[in-house]
Parts: structure tokens; sequence; C-alpha cells
């Protein structure tokens, strides 16, 4: 559901971004046309002018976005104090009192077992799971 969500937005923003892009050397063209009229050449000169105006736009927005992602993602130190935390211990399944108890099924270990899931703040827009490395897959796996 989440990497559906996720192409979702990109093909969206992509597209919005496309438009208003267009929408900028569009904008830039004929005021351009408008103003400077003059000449065989004017058409592509402005056309220039225009890209050169939605570029410049785009670049701008480039930039704030990568001075933003440095000043709102954790430093490496914060970044280490948050998966170096001492993880929530296990839960330990209770052994049955019954003398001859049949075996658990391993998906009911598993489901008693399951790990505490850590969030890292990432910025704030989105959040990545840490889960702990030295688990087995399918016990870090948390059940829907």
């Amino acid at each position: 559901m989440a990497s559906a969500l996720v192409n979702t937005m990109q093909q969206v923003g992509g597209s919005i971004g496309i438009s208003v892009l267009s929408t900028i050397t569009a904008s830039a063209t004929t005021s351009y046309l408008i103003a400077h009229h003059t000449g065989p050449q004017a058409p592509a000169i402005a056309a220039t002018h225009g890209y050169t105006v939605a570029f410049t736009i785009s670049a701008a927005l480039l930039g704030l976005g990568a001075i933003l992602a440095i000043l709102m993602l954790p430093s490496r130190k914060r970044l280490e104090e948050l998966t170096s935390e001492a993880p929530a211990p296990l839960i330990p399944v209770p052994e049955p009192e019954v003398a001859a108890p049949a075996p658990a099924p391993q998906h009911q270990v598993a489901s008693a077992l399951r790990p505490t899931v850590r969030v890292m703040p990432v910025g704030l827009l989105c959040c990545s799971p840490v889960i702990d490395p030295g688990l087995p897959l399918a016990a870090a796996r948390p059940s829907l």
C-alpha cells in the first residue's frame, strides 16, 4: 500500500510540476513577445527567454529543497543515538504446565516474540522504521 502511494504521489507531483513549469514558460514567453515584438527572430528569442526563466525557477526550487533536506535530516550523531538505543526486550513465551505439551506452531511463537519497531524521524513528511538487523526476517516483520 505504501509503495503504491509513493508511486502515485511521484506521478502526480511530476504532472503538477510539469504543468506549473509550462505555465511559467508560456507566461514568460508571452510577456517577452509583448515587450519585444520586433524582428523575425523574436519568437525564438522569446521561447528561449521563457525556458530560461522556467529552468531558473526549477533550479532555485531544487536548491531550496537541498537546503531544507540538509537542515531537516538528523545529524550522524543524532542518527547514532536513535539507532543505538537498547531495543525493548522480547516477551518470552510462558511454558505450559501440562506434562506433555504439543509443540507450538512456528507462527504462534513468532507472533508471541514480536519485536518493538522503533521509528527514526527523517523529516516532517515521512518516517522510516528501524528494525533490529539481528532478528530473522520473519520475526522482524510486523503482522497486519
